[in-house]
């Protein structure tokens, strides 16, 4: 899928260990992981990545494809720092919409004691009372300290 989206250079690896060795001496663009490795957790990887001594490793967006997706499996993925968690099999169009929404996300990058990586805070803005669609749609206001 990715020659076919123009991607020249693909590197590939089958375990942690092989992904470390390659991550020692590549600058990938982004890191596509699969959710279950043999040798390592999907979490410890990206955690190695987060801490890794090269910003441009360090720093690079990691997207998590599994066909596991409970609950926790996706929250060790994110929590571990990872911009992305997507479910397998994947179609050619959804890798390319996350591939796009990875590249244009404007997020910013946290590094705390307990986290490094994309800011995972997604803001929601309700909607102005013009732009409600039914009848009966309606906006309600929550007060904060009750």
């Amino acid at each position: 899928m990715l020659r076919g989206f123009g991607v020249e250079t693909v590197l590939t690896a089958n375990t942690g260990a092989e992904t470390k060795e390659l991550l020692d001496h590549h600058c990938p663009d982004i890191c596509l992981i699969e959710g279950e490795l043999p040798d390592l957790s999907c979490p410890g990887l990206i955690g190695w990545i987060r801490h890794h001594r090269n910003p441009a490793v360090h720093f690079v967006p990691i997207i998590v494809m599994s066909g596991y997706t409970q609950m926790r499996l996706v929250s060790a993925a994110r929590d571990g720092g990872a911009h992305m968690v997507v479910r397998k099999p994947l179609s050619p169009q959804t890798l390319f919409d996350r591939l796009a929404w990875v590249a244009s996300s404007d997020r910013a990058f946290l590094e705390a004691p307990n986290y490094v990586g994309p800011d995972r805070r997604f803001h929601s803005v309700s909607p102005s009372k013009e732009e409600l669609k039914r009848e009966g749609d309606r906006l309600v206001e929550i007060e904060a300290n009750p």
